[in-house]
């Protein structure tokens, strides 16, 4: 072997060319020039700022590995009717980067359509049997680290902003690149997500009447969205199947590798990780808890109530046996809310009050519930503020009464804060709590109001703590899958009821005793006693149901609760009529659904009758007087009572409403259909015949009364007359019903005839009115007696 030195002076000729300059850099690496001078957040994906550009890049060094991408709403648009609110999750993707020649692209996968199996060759039958979706394409920048520039990725529309405009029809919105920015403040990286804040600005030629009230200018509406990039969790969590009877929400697949005879549609239950430290049945310490934070930003005593409420949910917990498993605490300072390890319970602020929400970021692989994400809107305890005002508006001692309705307001936050964490533990709405002595907090309730010692009390207005159909569920959905048969007994044996949205929230769902707003085991006689503290609220209303500051055309706002105080129960009275019972609680050969028993189906047509009369829906003379018109710049909002009076409140006018929405419960097509088709089977049943007889008699035949119930009553009937001419209309009313419709008619409008011809020349107009009315609109189909309705106030959310 022959030695060859290098000479010195080669080697320092060489040795200054490792030291390159920064230009050497860039012409060798512009990758590394890019990440030199970038703000730079490293955690989960490593995001680089470049300030001068304005770009944003992102590291490429977790290719073909699935990760979870979702949308929210830092910032809110404010308004209820929009649904655009601070908080709100977006659709959860599952996706991955995957590498193609200099490109990089965003592949979301197809989570709806697997193979569980082992064969490789199964699954990959099924990924190339369904469309998967490239939501993204960049070029990567050379250099030894890979980045590539997002900011078309991220500066777009992936929330679906523009789209729910458009649906809530407020104008044709299109994303505006050219005023859309990054926001380098929210560019974040963690230990489990990565979060990139964008501010996206849409502009449209016209605006809607919802996006003019809460938008400076609302031509160009500015949303701040925010991208988050989620790390799926680790193994370990197990699986548990969705049983209808869990009480639990699910997500669902189609498994192609199932076996002919098992199902191939798969459901899990959303639930989080929870771990014993000692496995089993028996009481444990757990391995990490499932801890919830409170937004600092919801000011005392509201904050306080969130607390006391939320926490709640550790008796469910203790009692399935995870000792310390469940905790609530403040947000401490310095934690970021924006990190996926932090379960959040947020306080947000909208125009008008609205709904509140619980929702979850979730593993669409296994049902793992990885962030929980409640959303509480602050205008809400005002409204139950509101309602307490106006049922101690009587109370003599006024102090006694102020803080009677502090207390029910923070008595609802309560519920309300358990009610939201229940859906973020994985839970579904139980409408048929609520006749079950009140087992669930996830219902919803009205507050509970009554008459002792000849005083309104409002001293209990709602539940304090979870009820037993909520331990059960906790033990259900976490507890050791051993015990799930007998759990599914024991809600038998207690008699407990579950029914869910399915079959509850619309005015034609056809369960007996699945309502919202609704209390009581038996819903007519709750009816009746709701009616008695409604009508003594009315009689003793005044201003003092006002706040101290508030001028005296305010009144009539505080009234609107009160007037429509049953609102609710009518609607849980009324599904009685052609109403069902049925379980979703599978066990033997004889389960069967059946219609309520006619004896009970004629009570509730009895007592829903008795709140139509003028007696149930006139109002005193003094208040009327007192709600007087309101005052200087004071405006109507959507919460006030209509009139066809001017700026005058219109008893008449509220006695339409309240009658209009009890005639419109009693003749829902679907309710007549059950109705017409229960009769068909059972002749002892209720028939349509009877219905509709029964309800002329205590409307169209009544002799008309003196006074202030004469209008009442003459506006009574002309809304009878027409909700029974939509119903004949409506494409939803089966043809044997609309047969019977129309030879009730026949013996109506000779009923009506008859009393055009006598009485004083006003009756007799009214009743030619009504019978004219009828015959043209039997005619035709866009005639209505009363042509433009006054719209009811809006109930939902109380």
């Amino acid at each position: 072997m022959i030695r060859r030195s290098i000479p010195l002076a080669l080697l320092l000729a060489i040795a200054p060319a490792t030291f390159l300059s920064d230009a050497a850099v860039a012409a060798s690496d512009p990758a590394q020039k890019i990440i030199k001078q970038a703000q730079t957040s490293e955690g989960f994906i490593n995001l680089f700022y470049d300030a001068k550009a304005g770009q944003l890049y992102l590291e490429a060094n977790k290719l073909n590995q699935p990760f979870l991408m979702l949308t929210s709403l830092p910032h809110g648009v404010g308004s209820n009717d929009i649904g655009l609110d601070r908080g709100q999750l977006g659709l959860t993707r599952m996706v991955q980067f995957e590498q193609h020649g200099p490109y990089l692209i965003l592949k979301q996968l197809n989570t709806d359509y697997r193979a569980s199996s082992d064969n490789v060759a199964e699954q990959q039958a099924v990924t190339q049997a369904f469309a998967e979706s490239i939501l993204w394409r960049g070029k990567l920048v050379e250099g030894k680290k890979a980045i590539v520039a997002i900011n078309d990725l991220v500066i777009n529309d992936l929330h679906g902003v523009a789209d729910v405009l458009e649906a809530r029809k407020q104008g044709q919105y299109r994303l505006d690149p050219e005023r859309s920015v990054i926001l380098p403040e929210g560019i974040k990286s963690f230990e489990r997500n990565a979060d990139v804040d964008v501010n996206l600005t849409f502009n449209t030629s016209k605006a809607g009447k919802q996006v003019t009230e809460v938008t400076p200018d609302a031509k160009f509406l500015s949303v701040r969205l925010r991208y988050s990039f989620v790390q799926l969790p680790d193994e370990g969590f197990e699986p548990r199947s969705y049983h209808p009877m869990s009480g639990y929400l699910s997500d669902q697949y189609i498994d192609y590798s199932a076996a002919v005879d098992q199902p191939h549609v798969k459901r899990h239950l959303l639930k989080h990780r929870l771990q014993k430290v000692t496995p089993g049945d028996t009481p444990s310490q757990v391995v990490e808890p499932i801890v919830y934070y409170v937004d600092p930003g919801a000011p005392e005593p509201i904050r306080g109530a969130l607390l006391a409420g939320a926490r709640w949910w550790q008796d469910a917990f203790t009692a399935a046996g995870f000792i310390d498993g469940f905790k609530v605490e403040l947000l401490p300072e310095g934690a970021d809310p924006q990190d996926v390890r932090y379960n959040m319970i947020q306080w947000v602020h909208r125009a008008t009050r609205g709904w509140s929400y619980g929702a979850a970021v979730t593993d669409p692989r296994t049902g793992e519930i990885i962030k929980g994400n409640v959303t509480l809107g602050s205008l809400r305890v005002r409204q139950d503020h509101l309602i307490a005002r106006g049922l101690t508006a009587g109370w003599p001692d006024r102090q006694a009464a102020s803080e009677a309705a502090m207390a029910l307001s923070l008595a609802r936050i309560r519920q309300l804060a358990a009610h939201e964490i229940g859906h973020t533990l994985g839970l579904a709405h139980n409408f048929a709590a609520s006749t079950n002595n009140d087992a669930s907090v996830m219902d919803y309730p009205h507050p509970y109001a009554s008459i002792e010692r000849d005083q309104i009390d409002i001293s209990q207005p709602y539940r304090e703590g979870i009820g037993e159909w909520d331990k059960y569920t906790i033990a259900y959905g976490y507890g050791s899958p051993t015990q799930t048969d007998s759990l599914l007994a024991s809600t038998l044996e207690g008699g407990f009821r579950y029914i869910g949205e399915a079959d509850s929230r619309q005015a034609s769902a056809s369960h007996a005793y699945a309502s919202l707003w609704d209390r009581g085991n038996d819903a007519v006689a709750e009816l009746q006693r709701l009616e008695t503290v409604r009508l003594k609220a009315i009689a003793e209303f005044n201003s003092d149901a006002l706040l101290a500051t508030d001028p005296k055309g305010e009144l009539a706002d505080v009234f609107v609760p009160i007037y429509l105080l049953t609102r609710y129960q009518i609607e849980a009275a009324a599904k009685w009529i052609g109403g069902a019972d049925y379980s979703y609680q599978q066990v033997g050969s004889g389960v069967r659904w059946s219609y309520l028993p006619p004896k009970m189906q004629l009570a509730a047509l009895d007592t829903l009758l008795s709140s139509l009369q003028s007696r149930s829906l006139v109002i005193p003379t003094n208040v009327v007087q007192a709600l007087v018109p309101k005052a200087g710049n004071y405006r109507k909002t959507r919460e006030s009572f209509g009139s066809n009076l001017g700026v005058i409140s219109d008893p008449a006018t509220m006695a339409e409403m309240l009658s209009r929405h009890i005639v419109r419960v009693i003749l829902t097509p679907e309710r007549l259909n059950r109705v017409n088709q229960a009769y068909m089977e059972d002749s002892s049943q209720l028939s349509v015949v009877k219905l509709i007889d029964k309800l002329a008699a205590a409307s169209l035949y009544q002799d008309l009364p003196n006074g202030s119930e004469l209008v009442v009553q003459m506006r009574v009937n002309t809304v009878v007359v027409d909700a029974m001419l939509a119903a004949y209309r409506d494409v939803k009313t089966t043809p044997e019903v609309k047969a019977q419709l129309a030879a009730r008619f026949d013996y109506i409008v000779k009923q009506l005839k008859r009393r055009s011809n006598r009485g004083s020349d006003y009756q007799s107009a009214h009743y030619d009115w009504l019978y004219k009315g009828i015959m043209k609109g039997l005619e035709q189909p866009e005639f209505t007696l009363i042509s433009k309705p006054v719209a009811m106030p809006p109930g939902s959310p109380i």
